[in-house]
């Protein structure tokens, strides 16, 4: 039974990580979840292998072993979204915005902030469409091997945000684009 249940419930998890690899951009992503025969033990005689593919034509392998660095971040994401997995203290995310933007990169900025409703986010992120949505915006600044990490208040989150749209912190175009992203994020709370 409990064999049967887990299958039942891992196709189900899939098939909703799926449709949010779709909003998060892949075009025809693949995601099994598979149950396989283990040895007994205390959490039973079932073994779960998640199966990925970033594209239907591809031969979908263990995820571990296929999926890039910002495909893992955002298989991740998707995974703990579909599974309701709102029990962690802290979930972090380094890459998860790679090889995406526009709609996309708004699209993960709104699933980002709905996962950070029962627990913490971190997510080290160069798109100002994710940034936004963040209740706090650290700043990492490098100097050599050295890193300083600064809190920054909502003026100064306007111009950042107009430094990662326009790569020019003062650029008035860049600053109404900023507040414009702000207000998106800010209207979806």
């Amino acid at each position: 039974q409990l064999t049967h249940i887990r299958a039942h419930i891992g196709q189900s998890i899939a098939e909703r990580a799926t449709d949010h690899l779709l909003d998060l951009g892949f075009r025809d992503p693949v995601v099994a979840i598979e149950v396989e025969p283990a040895e007994p033990a205390s959490h039973g005689c079932d073994r779960a292998v998640l199966l990925f593919a970033s594209d239907a034509e591809l031969t979908p392998g263990p995820a571990s072993a296929i999926a890039s660095g910002g495909e893992l971040s955002r298989l991740v994401l998707a995974l703990t979204l579909a599974a309701g997995a709102h029990g962690d203290a802290l979930v972090a995310f380094d890459e998860v915005d790679a090889g995406v933007g526009g709609e996309t990169a708004l699209a993960m900025g709104r699933k980002l902030s709905a996962l950070s409703k029962g627990q913490q986010v971190i997510c080290v992120t160069h798109l100002p469409q994710v940034a936004a949505f963040g209740d706090r915006h650290l700043v990492v600044t490098r100097n050599g091997t050295a890193a300083d990490i600064d809190t920054i208040d909502e003026d100064r989150r306007v111009e950042e945000l107009s430094r990662m749209l326009a790569g020019l912190s003062a650029s008035e175009k860049g600053r109404e684009h900023a507040a414009e992203l702000l207000a998106i994020a800010s209207a979806d709370d």
